[in-house]
């Protein structure tokens, strides 16, 4: 009964960071489109800073998702894993599936700094919870 209750609340934080991770994107990915039309930006400077937006992304999702403060890196992982398979199917449902490409840079980086986004999460909510 305990192992039910706790696989439940773990999915529960990995969606809730997920869904907060994609809303997060949106907003910054829409904030950059708007800042590279006005500001005219070369070409190369976009695929780093849409990295970044995405590991801030899950960074932050993890951060406002988890409240269970169990199991840090393996729900980080499968939070940046899911987040980029939701994200990449979203981009490519707004590009009507036109010039859909698959990013192995994405699918390396966004579940390793899940994990790392997933431990520091627990790690620093712990330590707060700790001090109260």
């Amino acid at each position: 009964m305990e192992k039910s209750i706790n696989f439940k609340n773990d999915l529960l934080d990995v969606l809730k960071a997920v869904l907060f991770s994609t809303l997060i994107s949106l907003g910054l990915v829409l904030i950059f489109a708007i800042i590279i039309k006005f500001a005219s930006l070369p070409n190369n400077v976009i695929l780093p800073v849409n990295i970044a937006i995405k590991i801030l992304s899950v960074l932050a999702g993890t951060l406002i998702g988890f409240k269970n403060l169990s199991n840090g890196l393996l729900k980080g992982a499968i939070t940046g894993l899911i987040y980029m398979l939701f994200t990449f199917f979203i981009f490519a449902a707004l590009s009507a599936f036109k010039d859909v490409k698959f990013s192995w840079i994405d699918l390396i980086t966004l579940p390793v700094a899940g994990a790392i986004a997933g431990i520091l999460t627990v790690n620093v909510k712990g330590h707060r919870k700790n001090r109260a």
